[in-house]
C-alpha cells in the first residue's frame, strides 16, 4: 500500500512543467462581489484567458469589502486570489466607443459572464441577444439570485438573503432554539460559481460537438436548493426534517462534542462496523444494545448523549489517539490559527506562499484539486483598475499607444481612483512596469 501512496505523491509532484487544460479558451466577465468573479477565477486557473472589465475609478465594488476594513498594500486581501490570473481593463460601457471595443472583444471570446441584476445588460444594450449576433459562438452565462424570468428574477440578492430563501437558514441552528444562523464565508456565493463553472465546461464541450454556442442561467438560489433533499422527504412523509443542530439524521450517532481540556472534536458514526470500533474505545457494548433501532431519532440521541459523556471526560490528543486505534471517524475542530499552521495544508498546496510582481508575498489560498496531467495555476494575483487596458488592446485589438491616449482622453477607458481598494500599492512605481505599459505580457510566478 505504501508503494500507492508514493507513487501517487511523485505523480503530483513530478516538477515537469504542466499544460493548462482551458488554454487557449477566451473569457470575457463583467463582475462583482464574489458570485460572478469566482466564476472566472477557476477558469482563468485553468488556463483560460479572463478578461475582467470594470467602470473606470472604482471598478469592482467588492475591492472595498475587505473584512474589518483590513487592506492589504491598499487592495482587499480576497479580491487579490479571487481574481487571480485575470486581466484588467475598464470600460465606460454607455460610450458607444466603449461598447465597440467590447463587441471587438466579444468577437474573440468563447464565454462571456455577467452577475448584474436581471435584465441590465439587457438594458446595457450588451444582453446574450446583442452579444450572440456579434459572436454566435459564445457561451452568455447570467449569474444573477433568482434567475432571468419568474416572479423574483428582478430581486437583488446576496449571499445571505440567498440561504435564507431557500430554507438553508432555517435548519442552521438546534431544534429547541427558537433562532436561525447563515453558513459564513460566503457559501451562497462559492457553490452557486461552482455550479456556473461545470455549466460553461459543459457548454464548451457541446460547441466542440456541434459548433453551436448557448445562454446559460445560473440562478443562486437556485443552485444552493440543488442539494437539499429535504423537499423530497417532504413529500413522501409529510414532515419537516427542520433543524438538526449538529446530528446527522442519516448517521447512527454525529455531533460536535467538548473534551475535558476544553477543545471540540467532531466525530460521524455511519455504520455499524464504527459503531463497533467507537464501543471497544468506550468499553461498552452499543451494537447489541442499540439492535434494530438503530437510526431512529431516540437511538441517535441516546448514543450522542453517551458520547457525550465519554468525550468530556478525556482530552482532545485521546480522543484522537483512541480514533486511530481503533479506526472511527474524528477529527479536532480546528481556529484559523491552526488551520494556518496545519502542516498538512502546505503539504498539499491548501495554502502557498506566492510572490506576485506587484503586491510582493503573502500567504495565499491554492487550488481545491488536483490534476496530474493538467494543474490549476495561480500566475498573478488581481491587478488595479484599468492596469491592462494597454496590452488587452494592443495585444487583443492592435490598437496604437496614439489611439489608446485617444480613448483616455475622451473617457471611454480609465484608471483607478486614488483611494484604497481600486488603486496599485503605495511602493508600485508605473515608469518601471512594462506590463502596465503594454509592452510585455504577465508572467508566471
Amino acid at each position: 500500500m505504501s508503494n500507492y501512496f508514493e507513487y501517487v505523491e511523485k505523480l503530483f509532484k513530478s516538477g515537469e512543467k504542466r499544460s493548462l487544460p482551458l488554454k487557449g479558451i477566451k473569457v470575457i466577465e463583467i463582475t462583482h462581489y464574489i458570485y460572478g468573479p469566482c466564476v472566472g477565477m477557476v477558469l482563468a486557473q485553468f488556463g483560460a484567458e479572463v478578461i475582467k472589465i470594470e467602470p473606470p475609478g472604482e471598478g469592482d465594488r467588492r475591492r472595498y469589502r475587505a473584512i474589518w476594513m483590513r487592506m492589504f498594500k491598499k487592495a482587499e486581501p480576497n479580491f487579490l486570489t479571487l481574481n487571480s490570473n485575470k486581466y484588467f481593463i475598464t470600460l465606460d460601457t454607455r460610450n458607444i466607443k466603449a461598447r465597440e471595443i467590447l463587441f471587438k472583444l466579444v468577437e474573440k471570446a468563447d464565454v462571456f459572464i455577467e452577475n448584474l441584476r436581471a435584465g441590465l445588460t439587457d438594458q446595457m444594450g450588451i444582453g446574450y441577444l446583442h452579444i450572440s449576433k456579434v459572436n454566435p459562438r459564445i457561451i452568455y452565462v447570467s449569474c444573477s439570485g433568482y434567475g432571468q424570468y419568474g416572479p423574483l428574477s428582478r430581486a437583488p440578492s446576496f449571499d445571505v438573503s440567498a440561504q435564507g430563501i431557500i430554507g438553508l437558514t432555517m435548519k442552521n441552528g438546534w431544534p429547541d432554539v427558537d433562532e436561525f444562523y447563515k453558513l459564513p464565508d460566503y457559501f451562497g456565493d462559492y457553490f452557486p460559481a461552482m455550479i456556473a463553472v461545470a455549466a460553461i465546461l459543459a457548454a464548451l464541450y457541446y460547441r466542440e460537438k456541434t459548433g453551436k454556442g448557448q445562454y446559460i442561467d445560473i440562478s443562486q438560489a437556485e443552485s444552493l436548493l440543488r442539494f437539499f433533499y429535504d423537499i423530497t422527504y417532504l413529500s413522501i412523509t409529510g414532515e419537516e426534517i427542520g433543524k438538526t443542530g449538529n446530528i446527522d439524521p442519516t448517521a447512527i450517532a454525529s455531533g460536535i462534542f467538548n473534551t475535558s481540556d476544553g477543545r471540540f472534536v467532531a466525530i460521524a458514526i455511519m455504520d455499524e462496523e464504527q459503531l463497533s470500533a467507537i464501543s471497544k474505545a468506550m468499553n461498552t457494548e452499543l451494537t447489541n444494545l442499540y439492535k434494530g433501532k438503530l437510526r431512529s431519532k431516540e437511538c441517535i440521541n441516546e448514543l450522542n448523549d453517551l458520547i457525550f459523556q465519554w468525550v468530556s471526560s478525556k482530552t482532545l490528543d485521546e480522543i484522537l489517539n483512541y480514533a486511530k486505534t481503533y479506526g472511527f471517524p474524528a477529527s479536532p475542530v480546528l481556529t484559523d490559527v491552526e488551520i494556518y499552521k496545519d502542516p498538512w495544508r502546505w503539504e498539499r498546496g491548501s495554502i502557498l506562499e506566492f510572490n506576485d510582481r506587484i503586491y510582493g508575498k503573502i500567504h495565499i489560498p491554492g487550488s481545491a484539486v488536483h490534476l496530474s496531467a493538467t494543474p490549476a495555476k495561480i500566475k498573478w494575483l488581481a491587478r488595479p483598475v484599468g492596469y491592462h487596458n494597454r496590452l488587452i488592446l494592443k495585444k487583443w485589438l492592435g490598437y496604437t499607444d496614439e489611439e489608446i491616449r485617444i480613448l483616455e482622453k475622451e473617457g471611454v477607458i480609465g484608471y483607478w481612483d486614488q483611494v484604497p481598494g481600486p488603486c496599485p500599492p503605495a511602493t508600485w512605481n508605473p515608469e518601471d512596469d512594462s506590463v502596465f505599459k503594454g509592452e510585455e505580457d504577465e508572467q508566471e510566478r
